[in-house]
């Protein structure tokens, strides 16, 4: 058996052609690895940075006409704001006609780059290679926002994913409308192996050890749809995707009160690199400290800013 390891390789070769590449600029830094052999091929595309962003935001008011030298321009409010860090993302698009219109936002997102991405590639009697990716590019997304709105008609679109699996709402032409998000999304690292000979790639697995939380409480006075995905690890190279575990997708036409709570976790073992990491700091950090139970803020003893500079204190509730 034989066995090699790097760091940062900006290119090497075996049997089959294997390379990973690593490229900063900026604030944004990236790597890719492309793994090929006669017959079939997988790679991989990987993008964060070294981030600390917080965002509140609260507007009351009417849409209404202006009048702009000696003529009136048509009332309309348009927002949008979107995040795609290490695929943790968030899309949301809001646009509305004249009416009464109030919201608040709150976001607060943290991701860490400081950690080698290392490739393991072991080779057996056989001519069966082993490459194995290790990535600890944590990132957590939380993001909260009540909307208030009636008049002639809006439409409101938001979308949450984490690492392929995702969830989200649109709502549309509706004349009142109100609406409570808040999502939370935790990214704490990535694994990936690859089993292939000179001939063909035997199987390829995309391990994002992560959590994604979705709520949503919402009236609604027009077109209703809401969507989520949860997908498998293991690659189809018959398809080249990987497949979906679960999904569902749902339309309501009409007036309604809807409520829906999402949770989605993954969590794949730690490598023996990482045995050193504690991941004691999450529950305070992610779902913040009010939501950590009597014994766990007794015992914590833990401070988050050494490990990822992130703040254990309330994230405000959603009304």
């Amino acid at each position: 058996m034989e066995r090699s390891s790097t760091r940062y390789l900006l290119k090497t070769s075996i049997a089959l052609i294997l390379g990973l590449a690593l490229i900063s600029s900026g604030s944004a830094t990236f790597w890719s690895s492309t793994v090929g052999t006669k017959s079939s091929s997988w790679s991989i595309y990987r993008q964060s940075g070294n981030l600390s962003f917080d965002y509140s935001q609260s507007v009351q008011g009417t849409v209404s006409p202006v009048d702009y030298h000696g003529r009136s321009l048509s009332p309309y409010h348009s927002a949008y704001q979107e995040v795609n860090v290490n695929d943790v993302r968030l899309r949301d698009r809001t646009s509305a006609f004249q009416g009464n219109y109030s919201s608040e936002g709150l976001m607060y997102l943290r991701s860490d780059t400081s950690n080698s991405i290392s490739i393991d590639t072991t080779k057996f009697g056989s001519p069966v290679y082993t490459i194995q990716y290790v990535e600890q590019w944590p990132v957590i997304l939380k993001y909260g926002k009540n909307m208030r709105y009636s008049g002639r008609e809006i439409n409101d679109r938001e979308f949450v994913g984490n690492n392929l699996d995702f969830a989200g709402s649109s709502l549309l032409y509706n004349q009142e409308l109100s609406k409570d998000t808040y999502a939370g999304l935790l990214l704490k690292r990535m694994n990936a192996t690859v089993l292939a000979t000179d001939d063909a790639i035997l199987s390829a697995e995309f391990m994002p050890s992560r959590e994604m939380i979705y709520r949503i409480n919402t009236h609604t006075t027009g077109i209703a749809d809401l969507k989520y995905r949860l997908t498998d690890s293991k690659y189809d190279f018959k398809h080249a995707l990987y497949p979906v575990l679960s999904e569902g997708e749902e339309r309501y036409v009409g007036t309604y009160n809807i409520s829906r709570s999402i949770h989605i976790k993954s969590d794949f073992e730690k490598s023996d690199s990482e045995n050193s990491t504690t991941d004691d700091w999450l529950p305070c950090c992610f779902a913040g400290w009010s939501d950590m139970n009597s014994l766990d803020k007794r015992d914590s003893g833990v401070s988050a800013k050494e490990i990822f500079d992130c703040s254990c204190g309330k994230f405000p509730a959603i009304k």
